[in-house]
């Protein structure tokens, strides 16, 4: 447990400090560096007498010790170090044996090259080393036990290198890991073998070295018992003049330490009393001058802390400070409280066009606006980029009139963010999207409120802009499913948990020409999905890339497959093509790909794309379809009508097929608005050499009005509804206009609702 610090007093009344201090008296009139050097002198002084009086014995064992070093000790060194690169042979080759790579002949094993190459460069390096130390060893005087002992290891050591090392660096050098593991066996077989003859020889050389090492100590402590008398005088004295250059250092160290502590505590104001003239007086003069700026600095330091450098406002971690205290006091009383987070509106677009500098000017201005909108008790706080977040505090204890004084200040900071603002040369003018949160009784968590504010900002935004909402519990619920539905769309293919189905396509004698391919979402937890829900996901996500090169993949195998029957193989099927999917630079090439990986004829592929894709880059979309027209693919404009078609871009498009929208059938027989809409463009359809196809035919009537305009192709829920490939080939097999099977995993699709594949 750490000791809390002591009163800037208490150095002051320690029991040594309480007596009339000489050594501080005495040494704080020289400088600590002259003060060292006498102390440093007088050590010389001592260590003089002492070598002087223990130079003779020390002169004679240090004989006796050279001998030990020079003679014996350095053949034991060089016995070790050649056992040692002996072993490190081993080492590398099982490193080598640890990293192979198949290659060669399937199924054998061969060595990691890299590996094996330095393993043979570290073992030959080793071997020369080993040659070169053995050489040294020998050459130097042995008696007739060390010369028995190494010729024999000299004969090991010979058969280790020839009959293991060597041809080990061949197989290295081969790659090959069988004789490799074969040789290391064998290398550590033979060293296992020579190394008690080398451990003997090292041990005969420590008993000679320790004969003569004995003879060096017997000296040794004779010259050590007539300096030891020396040197306890001499420590007495160095001990006591020691002792007061350390209490004349220590004392003003002392204080130092404790108004660093008063610093760390963030008090600024502890009286530092300075004596003498050294460098601690110094340290001491430079501490008080430095803890009067800390002083002078600590509202910059916590502005630094607490506020945003750019804005000068509060900043996140000041506003989770305040955030957190008014929880706290909310479970003291029954009142609202609020948390608006404010996004500027488009603010990216003043970065991209006019540049970051303009950028912080203008987050400067609408700083300014804001502080000077929200005044006490209420607090707004900038936490990045171009977000800001007012905490309401002390509202109504009523709802109603709590939310009404959150929407009032949420229209004033509106308000005050849409005032004209001059920007470089220019006047903008500028919006907020702000989501409200109310809270009380402490009933969420800071990083809830954030959350639950920003949900709503987001509905603010979807909304169309300049807008506040309040938070809605709902809203949570349906990012969070959208979530779920996220995460469980990406791995949706891999699970096979897609299905198509199939809506016909008939002819006006009720004989079917062509299918639509509809895409159907089964999940074992959500259930099935409606296309209008996993869609839009899968799309923002970009999962609709893979989404779409799947359905791609499986409508033309179903074309390939339909190819076999006489009943189908004339029938064309159409497939909905997204935007980003259609987009994406390689689109054409996927076609390409799924129709060269079916083998399905590309005549009978109706790719279905609609008016706002193909007219959003048209030099880019005709490029696109021209490709893919050269390879036979037909193309449909689906939902025409309910777009902003200009006929002169609609001539470009080599289109084979317009989709007359459900909007216009639907009221078709009641409006004889929709009816003509329908003529015109069955008759511009007629002149530009396109077949017409009407979309959500439900009725006899609506078949029979578009007959009559010449319209000679229907789909709809008069003919069918969507089925698996089972249900709808059965429906083909039926006569003309019959009733549309049912089965238990066919989910109907109400009747005026989009189909989105």
């Amino acid at each position: 447990m750490s000791t809390p610090p002591l009163p800037l007093s208490s150095s002051w009344n320690d029991p040594l400090d309480a007596r009339p201090d000489v050594g501080h008296a005495l040494f704080s009139r020289f400088r600590i560096g002259t003060r060292l050097a006498a102390m440093m002198a007088l050590a010389v002084l001592v260590a003089v007498v002492l070598a002087s009086a223990g130079i003779q014995g020390l002169a004679t064992s240090n004989e006796s010790l050279r001998t030990v070093h020079e003679e014996r000790m350095k053949p034991v060194r060089m016995l070790s170090q050649i056992a040692h690169l002996m072993l490190s042979n081993q080492h590398q080759l099982q490193m080598a044996l640890a990293q192979t790579a198949a290659q060669g002949t399937p199924g054998r094993v061969m060595l990691h090259p890299d590996f094996a190459r330095n393993a043979a460069q570290a073992i030959e390096h080793n071997v020369i080393a080993i040659n070169q130390l053995w050489s040294l060893y020998t050459a130097g005087p042995r008696t007739a036990q060390e010369q028995a002992l190494s010729d024999r290891f000299a004969s090991r050591r010979a058969h280790y290198l020839r009959e293991a090392v060597m041809p080990a660096l061949a197989a290295l050098r081969s790659l090959d890991y069988q004789d490799t593991q074969r040789l290391a066996a064998q290398v550590r077989q033979l060293y296992e073998r020579a190394s008690p003859e080398v451990q003997t020889l090292i041990d005969l050389q420590f008993d000679q070295a320790r004969a003569a090492y004995e003879a060096g100590v017997q000296r040794y402590e004779q010259t050590r018992r007539l300096a030891i008398g020396a040197l306890l005088a001499s420590m007495a004295v160095l001990g006591f003049l020691g002792l007061m250059l350390i209490r004349s250092i220590v004392r003003p160290l002392r204080q130092v330490t404790e108004v660093f502590r008063h610093i760390a505590d963030g008090r600024f104001d502890t009286p530092i009393h300075v004596q003498g003239k050294d460098e601690t007086a110094v340290v001491l003069t430079e501490l008080r001058a430095m803890q009067h700026r800390l002083a002078s600095n600590e509202k910059a330091i916590h502005q630094l802390a607490y506020y945003d450098p750019l804005t000068d406002l509060p900043n996140r971690r000041l506003l989770r400070d305040r955030l957190q205290a008014a929880l706290t006091a909310s479970r003291q009383d029954d009142r609202h409280r609020a948390v608006l987070l404010l996004d500027l509106d488009n603010f990216k677009n003043i970065n991209d066009t006019l540049g970051h500098e303009i950028g912080d000017q203008h987050l400067l201005e609408m700083a300014q606006r804001l502080r000077t909108t929200v005044h006490a008790p209420h607090f707004i706080a900038r936490i990045g980029g171009d977000e800001f977040v007012v905490l309401m505090d002390q509202l109504s204890a009523h709802e109603a009139e709590a939310l009404a004084e959150a929407q009032a200040l949420a229209v004033q900071l509106q308000t005050a963010v849409a005032r004209p603002c001059p920007l470089a040369g220019q006047v903008y003018h500028g919006t907020a999207s702000i989501g409200i949160c109310l809270f009380r009784h402490h009933n969420a968590s800071i990083k809830e409120l954030l959350k639950r504010a920003d949900a709503a900002m987001y509905q603010a935004k979807n909304a169309g802009r300049n807008g506040h909402c309040l938070f809605d519990p709902s809203l949570q619920t349906q990012q969070e499913t959208r979530a779920a539905l996220e995460a469980a769309l990406r791995g949706a293919v891999a699970a096979r948990q897609f299905e198509l189905h199939y809506q016909a396509q008939v002819s006006a004698t009720g004989r079917p020409v062509g299918a639509e391919v509809l895409l159907r979402w089964n999940h074992p937890v959500f259930g099935p999905v409606a296309p209008a829900q996993f869609i839009p996901i899968a799309e923002a996500s970009g999962l609709i890339l893979p989404i779409g090169t799947w359905v791609l993949e499986q409508a033309c195998a179903q074309l390939k497959a339909w190819e076999a029957q006489a009943c189908t193989r004339h029938l064309e099927l159409a497939v909905n093509v997204s935007a980003r999917q259609f987009r994406h630079p390689d689109f054409v090439a996927q076609v390409c790909r799924a129709l060269e990986q079916s083998g399905a004829n590309p005549a009978r592929l109706v790719l279905e794309l609609t008016e706002s894709m193909v007219l959003d880059d048209i030099a880019n979309t005709v490029a696109k379809m021209q490709a893919l027209q050269q390879r036979g693919v037909r193309f449909a404009l689906d939902d025409f009508g309910t777009g902003y078609s200009s006929l002169a871009q609609l001539k470009r498009l080599p289109l084979h097929h317009l989709k007359i929208d459900r909007s216009f059938v639907q009221d078709i027989v009641s409006d004889p608005s929709d009816a003509a809409i329908v003529q015109t463009i069955i008759g511009m359809a007629r002149n530009l050499g396109l077949s017409v196809i009407a979309e959500g035919v439900e009725t006899p009537a609506q078949r029979q009005s578009l007959l009559q305009l010449q319209c000679l192709v229907f789909q709809g829920y008069h003919f069918n509804q969507p089925l698996p490939i089972g249900l709808f080939e059965q429906w083909l097999e039926q006569p003309p206009l019959s009733s549309v099977p049912t089965a238990a995993n066919a989910t109907p699709v109400a009747s005026h609702q989009r189909e989105v594949p």
